[in-house]
């Protein structure tokens, strides 16, 4: 994986547990489809474009990070070093990939929505809860 793909890997996990932590501090709160949508995009750049179109997207998806923080009151996550995945990461990885590959953001069931988003939030090295997300 390039560089440029690894960079925009880590800061869609960043928006991811952006997300999550904005979701844990209000229960029952999932965000609207236009976030699952970004994510989606980013993730068929990352896996259908070149590097000069992933890094291109990466600054997009940090600043909509920090949106998402400004406006929920939560941490903005900085972009996690998918180096440092560990192979039940890697599962989860896969996982949201094959989800993504094959839906659009108005495809997806609220439940599948907050599945993703929490299993990116999963994807930061010091998570411990992809082996959860991965039997859902």
């Amino acid at each position: 994986m390039s560089d440029q793909k690894k960079q925009l890997a880590g800061a869609v996990i960043a928006l991811g547990a952006t997300i999550t932590d904005a979701m844990d501090d209000v229960p029952g709160f999932v965000p609207c489809g236009t976030p699952a949508q970004v994510i989606l995009d980013a993730i068929s750049t990352y896996t259908d474009a070149d590097d000069a179109a992933a890094e291109q997207v990466t600054p997009n998806i940090v600043a909509f990070a920090g949106h998402v923080s400004e406006h929920r009151g939560v941490a903005a996550h900085e972009p996690a070093d998918v180096d440092a995945l560990d192979d039940t990461q890697r599962q989860l990885a896969q996982r949201v990939l094959d989800l993504s590959a094959a839906n659009t953001a108005a495809a997806l069931e609220p439940a599948q929505v907050e599945w993703l988003y929490r299993s990116l939030g999963a994807l930061e090295p010091a998570s411990d809860k992809a082996a959860d997300l991965l039997a859902q």
